[in-house]
């Protein structure tokens, strides 16, 4: 299975104590050994990518459990809070989820009135191993 043909997947960062922090994320495809996971709240991941750019990931299944039978993937992971490949990422990503892409927009922007902002980003994950 490709990795941007997954139904989400599992991606591992670091924190400033070096413990790991795995989320369960939608994920398109951006090319050859890339993908883009699509965030309307990039601040936590601003603050893990900034501490290491190394991340791991694996295909998940709708409900977020990693696929056992799909490799542990290494990558370099960038935030990009603006430009093409930002835009691209957060249309791929309504087409590929629909409703549910609704609905995390929906949650962010209620986080937003209470007064937590956070920039929409695409984490940009090039595959390396």
């Amino acid at each position: 299975m490709s990795l941007g043909d997954a139904e989400r997947i599992c991606v591992t960062t670091f924190d400033a104590s070096g413990q790991s922090v795995t989320s369960s994320e939608f994920v398109v495809p951006l090319g050859e050994d890339t993908v883009a996971v699509w965030t309307p709240h990039s601040t936590p991941w601003a603050e893990r990518l900034k501490l290491s750019p190394i991340v791991s990931v694996q295909a998940a299944s709708g409900n977020g459990r990693a696929l056992r039978t799909e490799p542990v993937l290494e990558g370099r992971a960038e935030l990009r809070t603006e430009g093409s490949e930002l835009d691209t990422a957060a249309q791929l990503t309504r087409d590929k989820y629909g409703l549910a892409a609704g609905v995390v927009r929906a949650v962010d922007w209620a986080w937003e009135v209470g007064g937590q902002r956070s920039p929409d980003g695409v984490v940009v994950i090039h595959i390396v191993g």
